[in-house]
């Protein structure tokens, strides 16, 4: 497969996912608005913002739901936004035509199209929490055609890795914010947060099949680190990084494949041995922050590999 073709696939699938994670987020807190003082939305709209956009685009104090909302969502200028994420997953997928189904491009285009010249003005005050919604059922019907649609080859395996390394690291940075930076700032989450964070991973009813409706904060972080069945658990979204990783670039020699390779056992081995009361006596905010880092070097050793690489590499 071309690097340029892999690339494209690569990002489209992160941009995807990174669009869908957004649009939940938005719109269960829309849709929890009215249960919160507003001391607690406050609190939960910043956890919003900074698990969405960092630290670095999280809209002042003063901001109110409906200019947090719009800069998540609607703010072309934010890179992290929704529109801009589905805007970048549409120009990667243009890239790739050739590569992708009929059925997957025009799913895509057409929620791109409904989405871009909407104005959350006009219908801020009839329930906005449905857009996002919608955007949720749109985007998990354009993963469902994709897997139905498209050759499980080198370039789904592509898509594959792009979507777990996106998943892993947003999922481990909104647990850092309920777990990590919560507890050092003093504003610990109040039993509607956990309830909310369980939402926001679509993990409440999973949560309770296992452990009942009892709310209970280990257990939450055990279930959406550690659980390994569960599809929005950490665990799970490296397991299937990894075997991605195994999967693509077969050809390739084995010591350009080898970083990737080390990269990913190691990080797979800190999830399969991580015990929860050793990380919530007080090291969870490190544990989660590695592995932000280390999913991050496996897609640098990615992009040296397979996608940036110089003609002396391969010779």
């Amino acid at each position: 497969m071309l690097s340029r073709v892999a690339d494209n696939l690569y990002w489209m699938s992160r941009y995807l996912e990174r669009a869908e994670h957004t649009s939940r987020l938005l719109a269960v807190k829309l849709e929890t608005l009215l249960e919160q003082t507003p001391r607690e939305a406050e609190l939960s709209w910043r956890r919003v913002a900074a698990g969405l956009s960092g630290d670095e685009h999280v809209p002042s104090a003063a901001a109110d739901a409906f200019e947090i909302t719009r800069a998540l969502a609607f703010d072309p200028e934010n890179s992290s936004s929704l529109i801009a994420s589905l805007q970048s997953a549409r120009d990667n997928a243009r890239q790739v035509r050739e590569q992708i189904s009929t059925e997957m491009w025009n799913q895509l285009n057409r929620l791109y199209l409904r989405l871009a010249p909407m104005d959350l003005a006009t219908v801020w005050n009839d329930q906005p929490g449905h857009i996002f919604r919608d955007a949720v059922d749109e985007l998990l019907m354009l993963e469902g055609i994709t897997y139905s649609t498209m050759r499980h080859g080198e370039g789904w395996y592509f898509l594959e890795l792009g979507r777990y390394i996106e998943r892993a690291q947003l999922l481990s940075r909104l647990l850092d914010l309920h777990f990590g930076r919560a507890s050092r700032s003093g504003t610990a989450p109040s039993y509607l947060d956990w309830v909310v964070l369980l939402r926001f991973c679509t993990a409440f009813e999973a949560y309770c099949k296992v452990y009942t409706a009892n709310i209970r904060r280990d257990r939450i972080a055990e279930f959406l680190l550690f659980d390994p069945e569960f599809p929005h658990s950490v665990r799970f979204a490296v397991e299937r990084l990894t075997d991605a990783l195994t999967r693509v670039a077969s050809g390739a020699p084995a010591q350009r494949r080898a970083a990737c390779e080390r990269l990913a056992g190691r990080l797979k081995a800190s999830v399969d041995f991580g015990q929860i009361e050793e990380l919530m006596g007080g090291t969870i905010d490190l544990f989660l922050t590695n592995i932000m880092s280390q999913c991050e070097q496996i897609h640098e050793a990615v992009q040296a590999a397979y996608i940036s690489y110089d003609a002396e590499t391969v010779l």
